[in-house]
């Protein structure tokens, strides 16, 4: 059997080899302009002020990415009872998150069966009252 060889590797490499190539200015083959995959905005979303509160386990952060037609990636993480300015096109994908809630019932030959019989939403996004001027 043979072994595969590993490349040169950055931290077997010399200090004066990593001064040079990475902590220069202005490395080879970089270049000022933006790259191709730069997303343009066209539609500012409506944000509302909202506090999460996450019930599925309480007192920890949720950490998640979303992206869609006309919002880009972006990652986000929310506190348990922190108050966050959000998109309404979030708030309804974080409030839309469900879990099936199992049960039994008899199926036809008489033998029990597990069917859905609810969903248990387990986010919870609440409006935050605007304060008076």
């Amino acid at each position: 059997m043979t072994r595969m060889r590993r490349g040169n590797r950055l931290n077997d490499a010399k200090s004066k080899v990593i001064e040079k190539e990475i902590l220069k200015e202005n490395p080879e083959d970089y270049s000022d302009e933006l790259p191709e995959s730069v997303v343009v905005m066209n539609h500012v979303p409506e944000y509302r002020s909202v506090t999460f509160l996450n019930g599925r386990d309480p007192g920890q952060a949720l950490y998640f990415h979303y992206a869609s037609a006309t919002h880009p990636l972006k990652q986000y993480t929310l506190h348990h009872g922190f108050q966050y300015d959000l998109p309404v096109e979030i708030i309804e994908h974080i409030e839309s998150c469900s879990e099936p809630q199992y049960a039994y019932r008899k199926s036809i030959d008489g033998h029990p069966e597990m069917f859905v019989c609810s969903k248990k939403f387990i986010f919870q996004l609440r409006n935050v009252p605007k304060k008076a001027a």
